[in-house]
């Protein structure tokens, strides 16, 4: 039986293991976001927007509220009611508002749940099916079967923490469950689903839809440096990391590019890039673990936004929230898919990006509450 060090030391090696391949995959002048990333030529990539306080989601909410004139009670810590007319119309807690019923919130606990509805509902997703944590083996005749790489991710979890992508080993994939157990370990703790399905490329989108509407869609990218030719890696480096910082959503969570981190990535702090190579420097698209984010909510094509809507509306009882697409292009459908749904999508992404026009999911949130009161 393995130990917790052992565990924790599959786990580190499951994150470094992750942050490699996705630097990899960047390096392909082909790859779906490096495409996106041309695309969008005019804008400065070493400017990234500054802002020098952010308000978290739920501040967002009460402001949209003030303005919508909804009066605003704290029925306990974290509880939080909107009324108006002396009838509650909504409310929230921590980043789940009262739009989402109770049989969502239910199928919110399991991705292979969520990949069910969107199933059922046929929505394109990655094939894939949930195992039990005690059944590797299943999993890795599962990968064998599918005959490519795979996605493991736990059962739930927020900001992509555990997941990893563009498995196709047998080591690999055993550094990945260890990576996706859940952190609890209570008596049923065995018994929790982690999800395995086919790793399909493309670049990330995170997609805000409000009833039938797309209010906010995000492109996550790397931090990522472009060779001048003169500057070393370790420049390039300190200077893309000091700008992302000045957008104060983002600091919190600065990128590690310490000399063993680039490494990883493989990069020599000492080297100097040639002009235009373009390297990853995070090993993540994750905005709150070193990534950033692109506003593109003017470029996405209808039938995409057509897709976000349908995959939100594929879960019963869930009329706003964050859709999380996986993209060959802005325009095209043919090979997108939908990789999650979330009740919990952080509406600060939209209002802070890194690159692009911001936008405000909240007033949309707060007229759907409105709304819903009145019918």
């Amino acid at each position: 039986m393995a130990s917790a060090t052992d565990s924790t030391s599959s786990a580190d090696q499951a994150r470094r293991s992750e942050r490699r391949r996705r630097a990899e995959r960047f390096r392909d002048p082909s790859d779906p976001s490096r495409r996106l990333i041309a695309r969008f030529d005019s804008i400065d990539w070493s400017a990234p927007q500054e802002y020098s306080t952010f308000k978290s989601n739920n501040i967002l909410l009460l402001d949209a509220a003030k303005k919508g004139k909804a009066g605003i009670l704290e029925v306990h810590k974290g509880y939080r009611t909107f009324t108006r007319n002396g009838r509650v119309i909504g409310g929230f807690h921590q980043l789940t508002t009262s739009l989402t019923s109770d049989l969502a919130k239910t199928v919110m606990r399991s991705r292979a749940l969520v990949k069910d509805c969107l199933e059922s509902a046929s929505v394109p997703t990655p094939v894939g099916r949930g195992f039990s944590v005690r059944d590797l083996q299943g999993a890795r005749d599962y990968m064998a079967g599918l005959g490519g790489s795979v996605t493991v991710k736990p059962q739930a979890g927020r900001h992509g923490d555990g997941i990893s992508t563009d498995v196709s080993s047998h080591q690999e994939l055993a550094h990945a469950w260890e990576s996706a157990q859940p952190q609890e370990k209570s008596p049923l703790w065995r018994a929790k689903n982690l999800l395995v399905e086919q790793f399909v490329p493309g670049a990330d989108l995170r997609v805000y839809v409000v009833g039938e509407a797309v209010v906010g869609a995000l492109a996550r990218l790397p931090l990522f440096i472009v060779g001048d030719g003169r500057s070393t890696v370790a420049t390039l480096a300190r200077d893309a990391v000091a700008a992302r910082g000045r957008n104060a959503f983002l600091a919190e969570s600065p990128p590690d590019i310490s000399a063993d981190a680039l490494a990883d990535l493989g990069l020599d702090p000492l080297v100097t890039l040639p002009v235009g190579e373009v390297r990853d420097i995070s090993g993540t698209s994750n905005p709150k673990a070193g990534g950033v984010t692109l506003d593109v909510t003017a470029m996405l094509s209808t039938p995409l936004r057509r897709l976000a809507v349908d995959a939100l509306w594929a879960v019963p009882g869930l009329p706003a929230g964050g859709v999380d697409l996986r993209v060959s292009d802005l325009s095209e459908t043919a090979e997108a898919v939908v990789t999650d749904v979330t009740d919990s999508a952080d509406m600060s992404l939209h209002r802070y990006p890194t690159f692009g026009t911001w936008r405000s999911p909240a007033p949309a949130v707060i007229s759907r509450m409105l709304a819903d009161s009145a019918a």
